[in-house]
């Protein structure tokens, strides 16, 4: 063999090694990426399930914002995709719930100012002017109520559709099973309820 097949042959001997060696540099980045968006998910379903069971606080929310931020797999566009949707939803929840915690308070002293100035009854017509004043808060108070009961209930609705996406990649392990979102959706409804039931209760006080 000359010098010169020998020098071709080598050539093609390192282009060869350096293209295995990309390809199993790109499939080994591809892996931990893989492994890290699996871990995320993980993590936001345990969040998740804190979520559900109780009001997050600042925290919490800090955490599931994180975790948006962090789900990126340029090597595997499908399974970052999915899980910033299941992630992103997650968040939501919380906030939601954050939310209707927060205004039912409101509400609830909205309803108690309401009800402690309809006792004593008077004929001014300052007295009336600040019983429509209340009662508006009352309205206003259990409207916004009822938007972010609502709103929270169709984002826990969608949540077993966005796992489809991410139990091929990540198993079902790593995800809420449907009773947990079944059970959730009941108690934001039965909220809802207690929440319309007291509205009409302040209805019966103020002044018509």
């Amino acid at each position: 063999m000359n010098t010169g097949v020998k020098a071709l042959v080598g050539i093609v001997i390192l282009a060869v090694v350096g293209t295995a060696g990309t390809i199993g540099w790109s499939m080994q980045q591809k892996r931990s990426q893989q492994q890290a968006i699996v871990r995320l998910v993980g993590e936001s379903t345990e969040a998740l399930r804190e979520v559900l069971a109780r009001t997050p606080g600042p925290e919490m929310l800090a955490r599931l914002e994180a975790a948006v931020q962090a789900a990126k797999a340029p090597r595997d566009r499908a399974l970052a995709d999915a899980a910033e949707l299941y992630i992103l939803g997650a968040r939501e929840i919380a906030r939601r719930r954050a939310d209707a915690a927060r205004i039912a308070a409101e509400a609830a002293e909205a309803r108690k100012a309401l009800a402690a100035h309809m006792a004593h009854v008077s004929r001014s017509a300052s007295w009336y002017s600040d019983a429509t004043r209340l009662k508006k808060q009352v309205e206003q108070a259990h409207a916004d109520l009822g938007r972010t009961l609502k709103a929270l209930d169709e984002l826990i609705s969608t949540m077993p559709d966005a796992q489809k996406r991410l139990v091929g990649q990540v198993g079902a392990g790593q995800l809420l099973d449907t009773a947990a979102y079944a059970a959730a959706r009941k108690e934001v409804q039965e909220a809802a309820a207690a929440a319309t039931a007291e509205l009409e209760k302040a209805r019966q006080l103020a002044p018509r």
